[in-house]
């Protein structure tokens, strides 16, 4: 009995000193963030001085939105991973290489089928020797 009194007091004595750990920890990165925020401060007191305001979009910093941008071709982009490989690929790797949802990568290849790419026995896409338009106009041969 005496053991597994010994063993709930150990263990209540880590929990304490990983709960005090971790409010140490906790106050040592309210001070950082502190820290940090008062060094932005002054560098905007700064450039305030200068004549300059500095804002993400004038500084071109990613804010974490996604904002415009060209649109990729995914259907090119499938069409030369598969041309340019010679390699009949699933779809699940043909998404993981042109960075794209499997879902609508194999909805695209779906589209395809009647333009060169085929699915083969072992559910493989491959590209066969017929051309492929281009969204530009232009024939490419696969």
């Amino acid at each position: 009995m005496t053991n597994s009194i010994e063993k709930a007091t150990a263990y209540l004595l880590k929990l304490e000193a990983d709960r005090a750990a971790a409010i140490a920890a906790s106050e040592e990165k309210m001070r950082e963030a502190m820290l940090i925020k008062t060094r932005e401060e002054g560098f905007r007191e700064a450039m305030e001085i200068f004549g300059l305001t500095l804002t993400p979009e004038k500084a071109r910093v990613e804010t974490g939105k996604v904002r415009g941008g060209k649109r990729r071709n995914i259907r090119e982009m499938i069409i030369t991973e598969l041309s340019f490989s010679g390699i009949p690929k699933t779809t699940h790797q043909l998404s993981q290489a042109i960075d794209y949802l499997p879902t609508k990568t194999e909805a695209i290849l779906k589209r395809l089928e009647t333009e060169g790419i085929v699915q083969n026995q072992d559910n493989h896409w491959q590209a066969i020797g017929k051309s492929v338009v281009r969204s530009n106009g232009r024939a490419k041969a696969v």
